[in-house]
């Protein structure tokens, strides 16, 4: 138990300092469950697509990973459980569980 105080301790004092952990101080938390972000300008490459969101999943990966050849998107049902952690070659691809289309439901991030 002691472990874990400590250690939310540090996270928090480096998340509040904006230093240690750059993934925790500008990453947050989407009503989806996966990680959203504005710009990681540790990463490489585009890092967001609005202009996908709607878009058919396996149409937007294949955008995605041509426009930024760092990043490898994933195509997930709306609601899937994902990792909570920041990666700048991921991208979560959200589709409309009922859509035969597979129709993406937000705007395609790097995280």
């Amino acid at each position: 138990m002691k472990r874990v105080t400590v250690a939310a301790f540090v996270l928090a004092s480096a998340t509040s300092l904006g230093v240690g952990i750059p993934a925790a101080a500008n990453a947050a938390v989407t009503d989806q469950g996966a990680p959203a972000q504005k710009s990681a300008s540790f990463c490489q490459g585009k890092q967001e697509w609005p202009e996908l969101a709607g878009a058919p999943a396996k149409m937007a990966k294949e955008i995605i990973e041509r426009e930024n050849p760092y990043v490898t998107a994933r195509i997930l049902p709306e609601g899937s459980p994902v990792t909570l952690d920041f990666r700048c070659d991921r991208v979560w691809l959200f589709h409309e569980v009922d859509s035969p289309q597979l129709l993406l439901v937000n705007i395609p991030r790097v995280g």
